[in-house]
């Protein structure tokens, strides 16, 4: 085996990175099914604790929404490489709907906050079914 000798720091950086970004797109489709997979679990806890809490306490709200950081990063690093997927189009509309049962840590202040989750999960539950056929199409393809 013939070693290959780096002549700089940065082509090594590069070298790695390169490596990384090809197994990382090689990828998609499984760490977006991470994603919704995520979002519906915490959608669900969201759930739960407006039913059997009655709320969430302002310093624990970030657990909610960091989940939804992590996959906007995803979709938009995913967009750099796959702008035009169907998937991808679908996966923002998980995002949007998932945040917006995120938006207002207040919501629990609400009387109607357990069916205001309800609905959104419900909407949120259409968008993530909507995303999984679109990869399992570009999966066929």
């Amino acid at each position: 085996m013939q070693r290959v000798k780096l002549r700089s720091p940065t082509t090594g950086l590069l070298a790695v990175l390169l490596v990384l970004s090809g197994c990382y797109w090689s990828r998609y489709p499984e760490l977006m099914e991470t994603h919704l997979v995520l979002l519906d679990q915490f959608s669900e806890k969201l759930d739960s604790v407006a039913r059997n809490e009655g709320g969430v306490p302002m310093q624990d709200w970030a657990e909610f929404v960091y989940p939804l950081e992590r996959a906007q990063d995803f979709a938009r690093i995913a967009a750099q490489r796959y702008p035009d997927r169907l998937s991808l189009r679908e996966f923002r509309v998980v995002l949007k709907r998932y945040g917006a049962l995120v938006d207002d840590p207040g919501l629990f202040l609400r009387p109607d906050a357990s069916a205001v989750i309800e609905r959104g999960r419900a909407s949120l539950q259409d968008a993530i079914a909507g995303t999984r056929v679109e990869l399992s199409r570009e999966a066929e393809a």
